[in-house]
């Protein structure tokens, strides 16, 4: 899975899976458990991956999601309690180029470093 979210996801690319289809997706869980849902395909890029609408989930379903994300979120270091009404904190430049902290920042610029290389 690339994203997700309580709603839905954007899973690999399944050639037998149209836009409209209903199937049941299962989500591994990180205790190695699997969470089954039922799934409708709303969009479907070729050769990259199907955005999925999850179908009927619920509220422990979605529970369990929140958690799910919530604990990666935490994993990789980002926000996880966000109050979108809150004024954003102000940022000062204390160098020219800050320091990377966190990993998908590093992950990141490791990446576009590899895919802008002239080798």
């Amino acid at each position: 899975m690339q994203q997700i979210s309580i709603g839905g996801c954007f899973t690999d690319w399944e050639e037998n899976i149209y836009a409209g289809d209903e199937f049941r997706l299962e989500i591994q869980l990180p205790n190695k458990n699997r969470l089954p849902l039922a799934c409708k395909a709303v969009y479907r890029s070729e050769n990259t991956g199907i955005g999925v609408k999850f179908v009927d989930i619920s509220q422990f379903e979605q529970t369990l999601l929140s958690s799910i994300i919530s604990d990666r979120l935490e994993r990789e270091g980002l926000p996880t309690n966000i109050d979108p009404f809150e004024m954003p904190q102000k940022t000062t430049q204390t160098a020219a180029s800050p320091q990377v902290t966190d990993l998908r920042r590093e992950r990141e610029d490791m990446l576009e470093t590899v895919m802008s290389s002239d080798e």
